[in-house]
């Protein structure tokens, strides 16, 4: 009950005139940003890649030809594993 009336009493301190108009600006702002949110994805896009440019298609491929070379064939032993857990699952 005191924070209530803490909060009540801090409230009725505030002067209407500037809750309003803080209110109004922050409204106002607010439809801004909605009527503009495509142009300022696209900036924000922008200067993502100016930070972190994209890779050329070269550099894809080798890093694509690094990784199939990293990558080790399943070993058979694990493949006959999958295959008799597969075959409980069915029995």
């Amino acid at each position: 009950m005191s924070s209530t009336a803490t909060l009540l009493q801090a409230a009725s301190a505030a002067p209407y005139n500037m809750v309003f108009t803080m209110t109004l600006y922050l409204a106002l702002l607010g439809g801004i940003a909605l009527f503009f949110r495509p142009l300022l994805v696209g900036i924000g896009r922008a200067l993502y890649l100016t930070v972190r440019p994209r890779r050329s298609k070269a550099q894809l491929v080798a890093s694509a030809g690094a990784q199939a070379l990293e990558r080790k064939p399943a070993s058979v032993a694990a493949v006959e594993a999958a295959e008799i857990s597969l075959m409980n699952i069915r029995h």
